[in-house]
Formats: structure tokens, C-alpha cells, sequence
């Protein structure tokens, strides 16, 4: 699969390793318009915002209370504006954004509180609407994945997140947890494990924190 931290619409699907159709000139154009923020030019990180809004939902909604994802992901993109300079572009711009939301996300945990309102020139809007199919498939199923999530581990539920929520490849989920591929992948084996014991009615089986 294309390592590539962006989440579907509807149920968990499979792509195929290669190219994808169009890929260099979404990089092209990202990459300008980085160049552009780094220039000084503050408008130019609103599409950034706009191309990634959903996908950093996706891994915060499944990791943090819902109460919180709007927050977090107005953290996250924060953080992210005002650390571009250490953004490297040999790695994919959605992993390094998916790294700082991770960790915004353990951040709340930590603190068990929610940092103040963020206001100002810089508080891009991050809420990401649902349209009538991502409503309509898979409701159920993700409710239900979502509540065993929560009865896991942080650590576990932020693995296994990254690689079958967001179909991110196990060297991007090291990558971005800071471990090895090794150490991930048997980690995924032993939270799968304790995920599907709480689906089939186990209840809860703590992991790694």
C-alpha cells in the first residue's frame, strides 16, 4: 500500500502499491505553497488546512474524545504552521502532520485538561463536515470500532489507528510513534488481538500506554 496518512470515506480498503495518477503535481503543489508560508506568506497554508482537515480528523476522532477533535485539530495545524521550518521534505507532509497530531492528542492525555481557546490571525478553520455518505456507510461498524478503540492502551490504539484505520504502511506508523518497524509490527499482532477479544464481547484488555 501507498504510505500515505489519509483517510476513506466508508469501510477500510485496499490499495495497491505504485504510482499514483497525478501524485507529483499534488507534491509540486504542496510544496509551493510551503514555500510560500516559509516566505512569509500566511494565506498560503489555508489549503494545506483544507487538503488535510479531514484526514487529521480521522486520526484524532479515533485517538481523543469528540468533544476535543475540533481542538486538537486547530493544535495540530497550529503546531504545524509554526514549526514549518522543521518540516524535511523527503518525508510525505500528511505523515509529519499525523506525527503532530499524535502527539497533540497525548499531550491532552497528559494534562487531562483542554489548553485555552486559540484565537487570532491564525486560527484557520479545521471542522470538516460529513456529507451524506460518510454518514450513511459504515455508521454502525465505526461506532462500534471506535468504543473497543477506547478500551484499549493509548499506545495500542494508536497503532493500530495509523495502520488499518488509516491504511498507513508499518515503516510511516514507526516512523511516526517514534519505534522500529519490527517493535510495530508485533505490537499490531498482539493490539489486533486484544481489539478482537473486545468485538467478540471479552471486554476490556489494557495495552501499552
Amino acid at each position: 500500500m501507498v504510505g500515505r496518512c489519509e483517510r476513506r470515506s466508508g469501510p477500510v480498503a485496499v490499495r495497491a502499491a505504485g504510482p499514483v495518477e497525478g501524485e507529483d503535481d499534488r507534491d509540486d503543489e504542496e510544496r509551493a505553497w510551503i514555500a510560500r508560508c516559509r516566505a512569509g506568506d500566511r494565506a498560503a497554508f489555508r489549503p494545506l488546512v483544507t487538503r488535510y482537515a479531514r484526514m487529521v480528523h480521522g486520526v484524532i476522532g479515533r485517538l481523543a474524545p469528540q468533544a476535543d477533535v475540533d481542538d486538537l485539530a486547530q493544535q495540530t495545524f497550529l503546531a504545524a504552521f509554526e514549526h514549518l521550518d522543521q518540516y524535511r521534505e523527503a518525508a510525505r507532509f500528511s505523515t509529519w502532520l499525523c506525527q503532530i497530531a499524535v502527539n497533540k492528542v497525548r499531550d491532552e492525555h497528559r494534562a487531562e485538561r483542554r489548553r485555552p481557546e486559540l484565537s487570532g490571525d491564525d486560527d484557520y478553520d479545521v471542522r470538516y463536515e460529513q456529507g451524506p455518505e460518510d454518514q450513511a456507510v459504515g455508521r454502525e461498524q465505526g461506532q462500534r470500532l471506535t468504543a473497543a478503540l477506547a478500551q484499549l492502551g493509548a499506545g495500542d490504539r494508536e497503532l493500530l489507528v495509523l495502520k488499518y484505520v488509516m491504511e498507513e504502511g508499518f515503516e510511516t506508523v514507526a516512523e511516526i510513534l517514534g519505534t522500529s518497524v519490527g517493535a510495530a509490527k508485533v505490537r499490531a499482532l498482539r493490539a489486533r488481538e486484544r481489539l478482537r477479544q473486545i468485538l467478540n464481547g471479552g471486554g476490556t484488555h489494557g495495552g501499552r500506554d
